[in-house]
């Protein structure tokens, strides 16, 4: 079954409009989240794409994915989460710092803070190949050099680290 997303206008307001899974067209955005979820030692749980992924196969990155159509952000976050990694967050775990506007998208970015073990993990083997834990630097080297995320980007990460570590 195709995934149906809403479509979201240049101010991050729902147009009442949706579609399937793909790219909005000219004018139109998806939400997506970004979930950076850290154990209370301050080590980051990073996954390896899938290499049958249509989009940066066998990268490392973090937990994320393309909100539901009538879902909010942090359920698409609490969803993403459970079905990429198999950990189950509630919403009093999350924390939202930054909305980003994208070409085509807004991406908002979550910290999550969980006691959690790596062998706690289910991975859902159509989106994930593997995990593990990161310490800080090795998640700002891979947003910056892996994921070649901007300066907007990389600002909203250090300043939520700044907060939350």
């Amino acid at each position: 079954m195709a995934e149906i997303w809403d479509i979201y206008d240049e101010n991050a307001k729902r147009t009442g409009r949706t579609m399937e899974r793909g790219e909005p067209k000219a004018g139109d955005y998806m939400l997506c989240v970004h979930i950076y979820l850290c154990t209370p030692d301050g080590k980051f749980l990073v996954q390896k794409r899938a290499m049958n992924k249509e989009t940066h196969p066998g990268e490392w990155d973090v937990t994320g994915g393309a909100v539901l159509s009538g879902e909010s952000s942090i359920d698409g976050a609490i969803r993403e989460t459970e079905e990429e990694v198999g950990i189950k967050l509630d919403k009093s775990e999350l924390f939202l710092v930054g909305r980003l506007k994208r070409k085509k998208n807004f991406v908002d970015i979550y910290f999550a803070k969980k006691n959690f073990d790596i062998s706690d993990c289910l991975l859902q083997k159509e989106e994930v190949d593997e995990v593990k834990l990161v310490c800080y630097d090795e998640m700002i080297d891979l947003a910056l050099n892996s994921r070649r995320r901007d300066k907007e980007y990389l600002g909203v990460l250090k300043d939520a680290f700044e907060k939350i570590l």
